[in-house]
């Protein structure tokens, strides 16, 4: 039986009154690649943020690797978290590079502040990383001088590059250019297949079908149904899932 990487239970998020997620209960097992599909404001994207706690859960548990995170006086420990943290890299729809930083020292930084890594070292992952996601002849250009999804796969080698056991993908084409997604869907799908562990929220249903070990669809906060990507497309069991993927098909 595979690791479990991430557990979740009855995970609530509240925003003043507005409650974003209603009793979310996930696990992803070591090597898998979940993909978590659903409107717009079906707490999706909160859902991933809980999972490094970019967002404190309002209540509910996040354990990655077996292990909680902390608290001490009813707060989080937030060197506890923060070290929790590194081993869960997360790209976001935009880029958040740093813009008078090329892309290798984009790629440095991270290691070098959180890692405490030596430069030399730091530089040897960074490339190794750069490399690895087709950018090789890009190392020293700034973020104004690289395409959208060339930035995006400087953000991607940046998160690998802290070497972190799961990787969380949020929405991480949908600011670019529709003739730029593909390189930027081609990296994750190498990375899929080299096994890493993954929980993805993407609008794109043919790359969630190709790429997904499980489908999660969530609406109004809640998961509504889960399954196997061939099932899960071409024969969901409940209306609302049903409405939802001929909507996004036409």
């Amino acid at each position: 039986m595979r690791k479990r990487m991430i557990e979740v239970e009855n995970l609530h998020k509240t925003f003043g009154q507005n409650e974003i997620l209603k009793g979310i209960d996930l696990s992803v097992s070591q090597g898998e690649k979940v993909v978590i599909i659903g409107p717009s404001g079906s707490g999706k994207s909160t859902l991933l943020r809980c999972l490094n706690y970019l967002e404190q859960p309002t209540s509910g548990t996040v354990k990655i690797e077996g292990e909680l995170f902390q608290k001490s006086g009813g707060k989080y420990n937030e060197k506890h978290v923060a070290a929790l943290r590194t081993e869960v890299g997360m790209v976001f729809q935009r880029f958040n590079l740093f813009p008078t930083m090329t892309a290798i020292d984009n790629v440095m930084a991270a290691q070098i502040k959180i890692r405490k890594k030596s430069k030399e070292a730091a530089r040897e992952t960074a490339e190794k990383y750069i490399k690895k996601v087709g950018l090789a002849d890009r190392m020293n250009h700034y973020p104004s001088q690289l395409s959208g999804g060339q930035q995006q796969r400087v953000a991607i080698a940046r998160a690998l590059a802290m070497e972190p056991k799961v990787m969380l993908f949020d929405e991480a084409t949908s600011a670019l250019d529709p003739e730029l997604v593909g390189e930027v869907l081609n990296v994750i799908r190498e990375l899929a297949e080299e096994g890493m562990t993954m929980v993805l929220v993407t609008h794109e249903m043919k790359f969630a079908e190709e790429v997904g070990d499980r489908i999660i669809f969530m609406d109004g906060g809640v998961i509504v149904e889960e399954g196997p990507p061939h099932s899960f497309f071409h024969n969901p069991q409940f209306e609302r899932t049903r409405a939802f993927i001929k909507k996004v098909n036409h």
